[in-house]
């Protein structure tokens, strides 16, 4: 950085010398440029001072300013509320005139979208289980990478009062098989988060490891100082790991091995996620087979096809100059994960799955899971109504297979939790025999319908926890038991989506924290996927 000027010599502040810097400081500052050279930590504590200000605004406003079409800064366009409410009205009148005729027409869309949306998540499911084999000849494949050539890797870990989870996260990344002279760990940690910050300094992490103070702002979320971290990113790639993440030592070299061999618009991969503290009790195991069945197989379905990926926020690995290329991530969306996804796909990019994992810390408490899972589903909503406001255009950049992928996998996947537990009530009432479900408000084959939309729903998640017990987690215990009782855990995902629908309405920009340091049991690695 220009640090002074004297007769008009600018002495330019550097923490290192190499041909590159010397050109680009003659380039830009003269020939004559001196040289100081002086530590990381003070280039950076010097910008910051500085320009703190400019770079906070820039870390929530990049997107919006670059593309406001693609950022959830405001939920609804004027024409998008004027949409609904328009909607809205003609339904409400509809059923003042021909209630009777209303009720059956929505009852009977509500099925047909229930039904699509279950027929496709099994044809994805079945394509995903047939994907071809992974997990061989890694060995062999690592061992022809060149340690001296490796890039710069930054690795982002935002952390908010996690001092249970620090000291495994620093051994996490300490044990990683990268050389540490290449990995550059930057540790964002809020400004007024004084506990974590203590913490992480009386644990000494080594040189490799830099502690970024996030200043306040709004919205406080995590793509938010992940994008102000951005600016102080040294690597080539970069990936983002949550303070309660234990990822494969390998990783980071897999996925440099991964892009060199990759197609030049693959820009970006997922990490299968997993969690190493299923065995903690009922809630946990239902989690870790809804995630091997996301992660393992409908995962690499959605690859197959050709359908965007909606990212896990954790373990995704992409291009730096590519990130910053699509204007950083969305600090107004509560999945911002999900919506680079989107975001990859419109702009001719792809996501590949990477043959890796992470393993996590599942909620254990109802509560966390509850608001853990409200927050990724009005995040799903808001990314649908973001990348709807112009439907056309969408369909034309990504093809009519994303398009018509991204609405059933993002859009309808909420719009059935809302539903579905209507549809259930009404199904049950019916089949007890109790009034007025005898055929008089609802016609018998409507009824005959929703059983079988039950029955539909019931048969393709049994088969889904099943092959997840089969294919990972045997290790577990009670797991079986837990894939049988999986339907109930559905009914958690319908009150998670309305509370995320409130949200949406009061307030969609609301981070709601998920805390960590809380696991009973621990398994250090999911188990092999035979079929994969």
């Amino acid at each position: 950085m220009p640090w002074r000027m004297e007769e008009g010599v600018v002495t330019v502040a550097t923490c290192g010398r190499s041909e590159e810097s010397l050109a680009w400081i003659k380039e830009h500052f003269g020939p004559e440029a001196a040289l100081a050279l002086t530590s990381p930590l003070d280039i950076r504590r010097t910008v910051e001072r500085e320009f703190g200000a400019q770079l906070e605004e820039e870390s929530r406003l990049t997107l919006w300013r670059m593309s406001p079409e693609t950022s959830a800064r405001h939920t609804l366009f004027a024409w998008q509320r004027g949409m609904i409410f328009s909607a809205l009205f003609l339904v409400g009148a509809a059923i003042f005139i021909a209630p009777e005729i209303a009720l059956l027409s929505i009852v009977g869309a509500c099925h047909a979208i229930f039904a699509a949306t279950m027929l496709f998540k099994c044809a994805v499911y079945a394509i995903g289980t047939k994907a071809p084999a992974t997990g061989h000849g890694w060995a062999q494949k690592l061992a022809t990478l060149d340690e001296a050539e490796l890039p710069v890797y930054t690795v982002l870990i935002p952390m908010y009062r996690e001092t249970e989870s620090l000291s495994g996260m620093l051994a996490a990344m300490a044990a990683m098989d990268y050389p540490a002279s290449k990995l550059d760990i930057k540790l964002l940690l809020e400004e007024d988060d004084h506990q974590t910050f203590e913490a992480a300094k009386a644990l000494r992490p080594r040189y490799q490891f830099e502690i970024i103070r996030v200043p306040p702002g709004i919205p406080r979320t995590k793509p938010r100082a992940c994008n102000y971290a951005l600016h102080f990113a040294r690597g080539k790639y970069l990936t983002i790991f949550d303070a309660d993440d234990r990822p494969e030592r390998t990783q980071i070299k897999k996925a440099v091995y991964h892009f060199m061999h990759a197609p030049s618009d693959v820009v970006c991969l997922q990490a299968r996620l997993a969690y190493y503290n299923a065995g903690d009790n009922l809630l946990t195991r239902f989690f870790a087979l809804e995630y091997h069945a996301l992660f393992s197989v409908v995962m690499r379905g959605l690859e197959r096809i050709g359908i965007p990926l909606p990212l896990g926020g954790t373990s995704n690995h992409i291009f730096l100059a590519h990130i910053r290329e699509l204007g950083q991530w969305d600090p107004y969306n509560v999945t911002e994960d999900a919506d680079l996804g989107v975001r990859i796909s419109a702009r001719g990019y792809r996501t590949q799955m990477l043959d890796s994992y992470t393993m996590e810390e599942a909620p254990n408490q109802y509560g966390a899971w509850i608001r853990q899972r409200s927050r990724w589903i009005k995040g799903y909503m808001q990314t649908w109504l973001v990348h709807m406001r112009s439907p056309f255009a969408l369909y034309r950049v990504i093809g009519g297979r994303a398009f018509w992928g991204f609405q059933f996998f993002v859009g309808l996947s909420s719009f059935s939790f809302l539903t579905a537990p209507v549809l259930w009530a009404v199904a049950m009432l019916w089949s007890a025999g109790l009034p007025p479900f005898s055929g008089v408000l609802l016609p018998v084959w409507l009824l005959w319908l929703t059983l079988l939309n039950l029955g539909l729903n019931l048969a393709t998640h049994w088969y889904f926890a099943f092959y997840s017990v089969s294919r990972s987690y045997s290790v577990v215990p009670r797991m079986r038991p837990a894939a049988f009782l999986y339907p109930l855990y559905l009914l958690l995902h319908s009150v998670a989506s309305y509370k995320a629908l409130w949200q949406l309405v009061v307030k969609p920009h609301f981070w709601e924290k998920t805390t960590h340091g809380r696991a009973k049991t621990h398994i250090l690695s999911p188990e092999s996927e035979n079929s994969h």
